[in-house]
């Protein structure tokens, strides 16, 4: 699946909202109550990468968690890891079983390209992947629902990140004490590559 989409913020926030799933409250109605645990996550020069364990805390699975996984095997959604990286100017998502060498059930690319003079808007380009299931002719029936819940979720975090670009225009900078590390690491490796603190 192909997409691009205008949206009114810095493209770092986009960074940020993919990468620290903690605002997952936000996507409840979609998904449910999933709980994000952090496993681990790592930097290296030009990357930072996160991977969450998401746990259902309603007792019965959300319905709406089921698109996540709709690559996997039956068995590897009861160890689902989803593995977030910023290869700086790129952002990847992998939802996977945690052996090593499972193949991933969705991979998401995206690239967020800044649209005007002020570093405002960007456009978010990305291509989503989801492997094939058992019975592949289930993929092209569902699809026309797959994508719409893709666009429900995106219409989500866009209205969380220009909410985040309106409070930070009006304040006049960001009065937030950010102490998540794996956004702490974001930052540092997004202002390392030349984004004025000041700027967005």
């Amino acid at each position: 699946m192909l997409f691009d989409r205008e949206v009114g913020c810095h493209y770092t926030f986009m960074h940020e909202n993919l990468m620290d799933m903690n605002h997952q409250i936000l996507h409840q109605r979609l998904l449910g109550r999933l709980k994000p645990q952090l496993l681990r996550h790592s930097r290296g020069e030009s990357w930072v990468e996160a991977q969450y364990h998401l746990s259902d805390m309603g007792g019965k699975k959300h319905r709406g968690v089921n698109w996540l996984w709709m690559g996997s095997d039956q068995d590897e959604r009861r160890f689902d890891v989803m593995t977030i990286r910023t290869d700086y100017p790129y952002q990847t998502l992998k939802i996977a079983a945690s052996s090593a060498d499972a193949p991933p059930s969705l991979s998401l690319w995206v690239a967020y390209v800044p649209t005007d003079r002020q570093d405002r808007a960007n456009r978010s380009f990305g291509i989503l992947l989801i492997r094939k299931p058992r019975v592949a002719l289930l993929l092209s029936l569902v699809w026309p629902v797959l994508r719409h819940f893709v666009k429900s979720v995106f219409a989500e975090d866009r209205m969380a990140v220009e909410a985040e670009q309106r409070a930070y225009d009006i304040q006049g900078g960001d009065w937030n004490q950010e102490i998540f590390p794996v956004i702490l690491d974001l930052r540092e490796l997004l202002m390392k590559h030349g984004v004025d603190p000041a700027g967005r």
